[in-house]
C-alpha cells in the first residue's frame, strides 16, 4: 500500500501539474473577460436605477406641489379672504392679553359644542360647506383642509375634529415669520387625531396688496397618495422605490416598515452632493449586498420656508436585488464554467499517460531507500535508465556501505557509555547530600538514598509524586514558578519547604543543573542538590522578629513626640488670648498668632525684647512685681488688669495671667493676656440701659395700669353686653350691663353660654349658632330673668392666646328688642300701603286674561264656532288660565318671603345649572355666554334653590334685552367677606325714566302675557333675606350689568338698592 500511495502521490503531482499549465492561461482570460462585461453591465443597470429614481422624485414632486397649487388656489377665493379679514377684526382695538382671553373664549366654545361631528354657529357655514365640497372631491388624497388667521386661530375647516388654535404649531409659524417664502411643507408625521401619518402644505393667505399676511391655509395630504407615487415605480420583478431624507432617515417604503431600513453611510454621503445619481452600496437599506441604488433629490420648485420638510432635502432611492440585476453574467458564468470542465478532462487524460512513465523507475528508488531504512544494507539497488535516477541509485549503494562500517564503530561505544554511567549512578546514590532528577513536568524520575531517609518516603512512593507534592499548597506558586525559570533555562535555585511524610516541615535550599535537548532547545531532565536550611531558617527568622519589634517602637515613639508637638503648636496658636513664653531674663522667647490679631506685632520684632516694654508705663512695676513673685515663690499668679499698647498705640485693657514652666531643664514663663477692651466698654453701656430701662418700665408700668382702669371702665359702662367664653362656650367674664336682663354677673361666671338662649334658638347646632374661628355677626334670643324673650343682636370674635392658638371667644350683645319692635311696626306699615298697589296690580293683571277667557266661553256657549275654531279657543283659554296661575304663584313668593335654607353652596355650580336650562331660550338670538369665573372662590352660606331663582330671572332678563348676535357675561369674585357674581350684557340698557321702578312689584317694560312685573322684585327680596344687597350699572344703548352681593359666612350687610348710569 505504501509503495502504490507513493506511485500514486508522485503520480498526481505530475498529473496536477500538466493539468495547471493547461488551465491557468485559460482560467485568467475567462476572468479578465467576466470582470469586464460585469463592470459594463453594472454601468448600464446604475443609469437605469438612476433614471427610475429621477421618475418617481418627479412622481412625489407633483404631489406635493398640486397641493400646494390647491392650497393657492384656495387662498384667492373672495369669500375665504373675506371671512378670515372678518375673524382678524376681532382683534382691532385689543391688546395681546385681550386677544388671548377672546381666543381662549373663541376656543372654549368649539370644545364645549354638544356634537363633535358638527360645526358651532360662530363658523361661516357658507364657506365651510364649499371647503367641505372641495374636500369630497379629492377626499382621496386629502385628510382635512384648515383657514387660520393672523393669530393662528381657526376660521374654516373642512373636518369637525381639528384643533381650534394653531398659533404655536410649526406650520403656522413658518408660514407667519417667512413672509418671502410661498409656502411650507412639514415632514411625514403620524397625527393621533386622524390616526394615520399626514403631510402638511400650508400657504399665506395676503391682503389684497399683498403687502400683508392675514392669514394661512394648512393641507393635511394622506400618506396614501405619497405611498401610491412610489409604490407605482418598479425595476423588474425586485426593484423598487423608498423616500428618505438627505440624513439617512427613511420616510416611505412600500414593501418593507421603516424600522427594517438602515441607510448606508455611503448613501447618505452621496446625498450631500444635491444631484441625482447611482452607486454600489454594500450593503443597502435592505440589507442586500453589492446592490445597485438610484437616487435623485425633490426639486419642489417653490420658494420653501427654512423649516420646510424639517429643514432636509428629500432623496428617493430605488435598489434591485442583486440577483435578477447579474443574472444575464450567472448565465454567461455557467456556460464558461461547463467549458473550462471539459477542457479539465482533456488535460487529465493527458497527465496521466505522461505521469506513467516517469514514476515507476523513482518507485524502485523508493523501494530500495524503505530497505535500507529497515536495515537491510547489504542487497543494492539497480536501476538502468541511463539519467539522473539511475547515478542517484548507485550514490545510495555506496551509502549502505558506509553505514555497515559505522554501526560496528558506535556499538562499542554504547558498552563504554554504559559502564560509566554505572560508577557516577554509585556516586550519586551515595552522596551525603539529598539529590533528585525531575522532568520536564517537575515529576521525581530519580532519588537518591540520602533523600529517601530524610523525608521519610519509599523510592516508589517519590516516583509517583511530582516536586509540588511534598512543598506545602502556599508554595506551590514559588515551584512551579521556579519549574518554569529552569525550562527556560534562568532561575536555578530556590529556597523552600518540604514536608516530609511524617508532616514535619523542613527548611531547604535546591541548586539545580538542566539537560536541555540540543535541537529544540528544551528541558529534558534537571538534577536538584538539596540543602537541609532548618536551622539556617530558624536563627533568621528570630533575628528579623527581634529588629521588627524594635523598629515598631522606635516608630511608636517618634509618633507620639510628632504628635505631642504638633497638638501643642495648634492648641498655642489657636487659643483665644495672646499667649508670651518668657525666660528667666523677662526677655519674649515665643508668641502665638492670637497675639498677632489682637496686637498687631510680628513674631520677628518680639523675639529677645522684654516683655515689661509692651505695657503701659503706669503698669509695666506691677508686672515686673509679679514676674518676680512667679519665678521665686509662686507657680502661679493670680489675675491682674494692665494696659498694653498696640502696634498702631492703642491702648487695651488685660487680663493678665502667669504661669512657671519648665522648659528642658531651663525655667521660663507663660503669660496670657486676655482682650478685655469690649468687655469693659459693653459693661458701662450695660449700666447705663440697665439705668434706663428701668426708668421707662417703671413709666410704662404706671401707663398700663392707668390704661387698665380706663378700660374696665369702659367695658363696665358700655351700653351693650360684654362678655368672654372658654373653648366649651362658659362665661369667664361679662359687664355690669347684663343686670338689664335681670342677671348678676357672679352667677354667670362659669355658666354656659346656650342657657341664656331661648329654646328655638338653643336647639340650633353650634355651627348654626356660633364659628369659632371666625368673626359673626347674626341675631338670637335671650331668656331674662323674669323669663321674657329679648332680641339680640350678637358680635363674636376668637380669642387668640401668645401662640396664636384660640382660647376663647370676645362677644358684644346688643339688646334691639325696641328697635325690631318700631320695624316690625314700619314693615306694617309698608306692607298695609303696597297691599292697594298689589291689588290693582293683581287686578290688571289677571283681568286681561278673564276677559279672553270669558268672551271665548261666551262663543263657546252660542254654538256657531266650527269644530277647528272652537278647538282654537280652548286653547287659548289654557294659555290665559296658565297665566292666572303663574301670576298667583309669583304672588305667593312676593308674599310669603319664607326664611332662607343656609348651606355651604357653591356659587359656580349654581350658575351652570342655570345656563343649562336657559340655553333653549339664548338660542334663537345666537347670542354668547362668556363665563368669567374666580378659581379660588369659596363655598357660600346661602340657599342654593333660592340663588338659582335669582340668577335665572338675571339671566332670562338679559336675554329679552340682547340683540341678535349678543354677548352675555357671568363673572364671580371675591373681596375679603364678600361674594360677587356679575350679569352683564351689551343689549339695549334701562331708560332713565324706567330705572326708578325695575323693582316695583307688578313693574314690566315686556308685552302683554310676557312678564308679571314681579321677577326683580322677588329677587331684591331674596338677596335682602340672605343679608345682601344688589346693585345695577346701566347705560342705555350699551347694556347693563346686574351685581349680587353676599356675605361668604354670615355676617350681615346694610342692604339696600344701588341703581347707577
Amino acid at each position: 500500500m505504501k509503495r502504490f500511495g507513493l506511485s500514486l502521490q508522485l503520480k498526481g503531482k505530475t498529473i496536477l501539474a500538466i493539468v495547471l499549465v493547461g488551465l491557468l492561461p485559460l482560467i485568467l482570460s475567462l476572468l479578465l473577460t467576466y470582470f469586464e462585461e460585469k463592470r459594463a453591465l453594472r454601468d448600464a443597470a446604475g443609469l437605469n436605477m438612476k433614471g427610475i429614481a429621477v421618475e418617481a422624485a418627479r412622481k412625489v414632486e407633483n404631489q406635493i406641489i398640486r397641493g400646494m397649487n390647491e392650497a393657492q388656489q384656495l387662498a384667492t377665493i373672495p369669500f375665504i379672504r373675506s371671512a378670515v379679514v372678518n375673524n382678524n377684526r376681532s382683534y382691532e382695538d385689543k391688546n395681546p392679553d385681550e386677544i388671548q382671553r377672546l381666543i381662549q373664549e373663541w376656543q372654549e366654545g368649539w370644545r364645549s359644542r354638544e356634537s363633535q361631528d358638527e360645526f358651532p354657529v360662530f363658523i361661516n357655514k357658507y364657506a365651510t360647506d364649499y371647503l367641505i365640497q372641495w374636500h369630497a372631491i379629492r377626499k382621496s388624497d386629502y385628510l382635512a383642509i384648515v383657514v387660520v388667521d393672523h393669530q393662528g386661530a381657526l376660521v374654516l375647516s373642512s373636518f369637525p375634529q381639528v384643533s381650534f388654535f394653531h398659533g404655536n404649531s410649526v406650520w403656522w409659524q413658518a408660514v407667519a415669520q417667512h413672509a418671502e417664502s410661498q409656502a411650507f411643507v412639514s415632514e411625514l408625521s403620524f397625527d393621533p387625531g386622524f390616526g394615520t401619518h399626514v403631510l402638511n402644505v400650508a400657504v399665506p393667505i395676503w391682503d389684497d396688496a399683498r403687502h400683508q399676511i392675514v392669514g394661512a391655509i394648512s393641507i393635511l395630504l394622506r400618506r396614501d397618495s405619497l405611498f401610491r407615487s412610489i409604490s407605482e415605480v418598479t425595476a423588474g420583478k425586485t426593484g423598487h422605490a423608498m423616500l428618505a431624507s438627505a440624513d439617512g432617515v427613511p420616510i416611505l417604503c412600500p414593501l418593507y416598515s421603516l424600522e427594517e431600513h438602515t441607510i448606508p453611510s455611503t448613501l447618505v454621503q452621496a446625498f450631500q452632493r444635491g444631484e441625482a445619481g447611482w452607486l454600489v452600496a454594500d450593503p443597502d437599506s435592505h440589507g442586500m449586498t453589492n446592490a445597485l441604488v438610484g437616487f435623485a433629490p425633490l426639486h419642489i420648485g417653490m420658494e420653501l420656508a427654512p423649516e420646510s420638510l424639517g429643514g432636509k432635502t428629500w432623496y428617493v432611492s430605488v435598489s434591485q436585488d442583486p440577483a435578477e440585476t447579474y443574472a444575464p453574467l450567472d448565465q454567461l458564468l455557467g456556460k464558461v464554467v461547463s467549458y473550462g470542465l471539459a477542457v479539465f478532462v482533456i488535460l487529465w487524460a493527458t497527465g496521466t499517460l505522461v505521469a506513467g512513465r516517469i514514476v515507476k523507475p523513482i518507485q524502485t528508488l523508493s523501494d530500495g531507500v524503505q530497505q535500507f531504512g529497515g536495515g537491510h544494507l547489504a542487497q543494492p539497488i539497480e536501476i538502468q535508465t541511463g539519467d539522473e535516477i539511475e547515478r542517484l541509485a548507485e550514490a545510495f549503494n555506496a551509502m549502505a556501505g558506509n553505514l555497515q562500517r559505522s554501526f560496528s564503530e558506535l556499538n562499542h561505544t554504547v558498552e563504554e557509555i554504559g559502564r560509566l554511567e554505572e560508577k557516577y549512578r554509585d556516586l550519586i546514590e551515595n552522596a551525603p547530600e539529598m539529590i533528585h532528577q525531575l522532568n520536564a513536568r517537575g515529576e521525581f524520575v530519580h532519588v537518591n538514598k540520602t533523600e529517601l531517609q530524610r523525608l521519610g518516603y519509599t523510592a516508589s512512593d517519590m516516583l509517583r509524586m511530582s516536586l509540588c507534592d511534598i512543598v506545602p499548597e502556599d508554595q506551590h506558586y514559588r515551584v512551579k514558578q521556579y519549574l518554569h525559570d529552569l525550562e527556560m533555562g534562568t532561575h536555578r535555585a530556590l529556597e523552600t519547604t518540604f514536608r516530609t511524610k511524617t508532616q514535619e516541615i523542613m527548611d531547604v535550599e535546591i541548586h539545580s543543573t538542566t539537560f536541555m535537548d540540543p535541537e529544540s532547545g528544551a528541558l529534558v531532565y534537571s538534577r536538584g542538590f538539596v540543602l537541609d536550611i532548618t536551622d539556617r531558617k530558624r536563627l533568621e527568622r528570630e533575628v528579623e522578629r527581634y529588629t521588627t519589634q524594635l523598629e515598631r517602637l522606635v516608630a511608636e515613639r517618634t509618633q507620639q513626640l510628632s504628635e505631642s508637638e504638633a497638638s501643642y503648636k495648634a492648641l498655642f496658636n489657636l487659643a483665644a488670648d495672646s499667649i508670651f513664653v518668657v525666660g528667666s531674663d523677662g526677655n519674649i522667647l515665643d508668641v502665638n498668632a492670637r497675639e498677632g490679631e489682637i496686637l498687631g506685632y510680628g513674631y520677628p520684632e518680639l523675639k529677645g525684647r522684654a516683655f515689661v516694654e509692651l505695657v503701659s508705663d503706669s503698669w509695666r512695676a506691677a508686672c515686673q512685681k509679679v514676674f518676680d513673685q512667679v519665678s521665686q515663690t509662686e507657680p502661679k499668679a493670680p489675675t491682674i488688669e494692665i494696659e498694653v499698647p498696640d502696634s498702631q498705640g492703642t491702648v487695651k485693657s488685660m487680663e493678665m495671667d502667669v504661669i512657671r514652666l519648665i522648659l528642658g531643664n531651663t525655667p521660663a514663663l507663660m503669660v496670657q493676656l486676655r482682650d478685655i477692651t469690649d468687655h469693659k466698654r459693653l459693661e458701662a453701656q450695660l449700666q447705663r440701659y440697665n439705668e434706663a430701662l428701668e426708668e421707662t418700665v417703671a413709666g410704662r408700668t404706671r401707663e398700663i395700669e392707668q390704661a387698665k382702669s380706663y378700660i374696665e371702665s369702659l367695658l363696665e359702662n358700655a351700653n351693650d353686653v360684654i362678655y368672654t367664653l372658654d373653648m366649651d362656650l362658659c362665661f369667664t367674664y361679662v359687664n355690669e350691663k347684663v343686670s338689664a336682663w335681670g342677671y348678676q354677673k357672679e352667677e354667670l361666671l362659669g355658666k354656659t353660654y346656650l342657657s341664656l338662649l331661648s329654646k328655638r334658638f338653643r336647639s340650633r347646632s353650634l355651627e348654626e349658632t356660633l364659628d369659632l374661628g371666625s368673626k359673626l355677626v347674626y341675631e338670637v334670643e335671650i331668656m331674662s330673668r323674669q323669663g321674657g324673650i329679648r332680641s339680640v343682636l350678637i358680635s363674636v370674635a376668637p380669642l387668640l392666646n401668645d401662640e396664636g392658638r384660640q382660647h376663647g371667644v370676645l362677644g358684644i350683645a346688643r339688646d334691639i328688642t325696641e328697635r325690631k319692635q318700631l320695624e316690625q311696626q314700619v314693615q306694617d306699615s309698608e306692607r298695609l300701603a303696597s297691599i292697594g298697589k298689589l291689588a290693582a296690580g293683581v287686578a290688571h293683571e289677571i283681568n286681561n286674561p278673564l276677559g279672553g277667557i270669558l268672551n271665548c266661553l261666551y262663543n263657546i256657549r252660542k254654538g256657531t264656532l266650527t269644530p277647528e275654531r272652537a278647538q282654537e279657543y280652548m286653547h287659548f283659554m289654557e294659555d290665559g288660565l296658565r297665566r292666572v296661575q303663574r301670576i298667583v304663584r309669583q304672588l305667593l313668593d312676593f308674599s310669603q318671603q319664607r326664611e332662607p335654607d343656609l348651606t355651604s353652596t357653591d356659587i359656580h355650580v349654581v350658575i351652570d345649572r342655570v345656563l343649562i336650562l336657559t340655553e333653549h331660550v339664548l338660542a334663537p338670538k345666537s347670542g354668547v355666554i362668556l363665563k368669567q369665573y374666580t378659581p379660588s372662590l369659596p363655598p357660600v352660606m346661602a340657599d342654593g334653590v333660592m340663588i338659582e331663582q335669582v340668577i335665572m330671572n338675571l339671566v332670562l332678563n338679559a336675554i329679552h334685552a340682547l340683540r341678535p348676535g349678543g354677548r352675555i357675561t357671568i363673572r364671580t369674585r371675591h373681596h375679603e367677606e364678600i361674594c360677587e357674581i356679575d350679569v352683564e350684557d351689551n343689549g339695549c340698557g334701562i331708560p332713565a325714566d324706567i330705572r326708578p321702578h325695575i323693582f316695583d312689584p307688578f313693574y314690566t317694560t315686556k308685552g302683554t302675557g310676557e312678564g308679571t312685573g314681579l321677577g326683580l322684585s322677588v329677587s331684591l327680596g331674596i338677596i335682602q333675606r340672605h343679608g345682601g344687597e344688589m346693585l345695577v350699572e346701566t347705560e342705555e344703548g350699551r347694556g347693563t350689568c346686574f351685581t349680587v352681593r353676599l356675605p361668604i359666612t354670615r355676617i350681615r350687610m346694610n342692604t339696600g338698592i344701588k341703581v347707577g348710569t
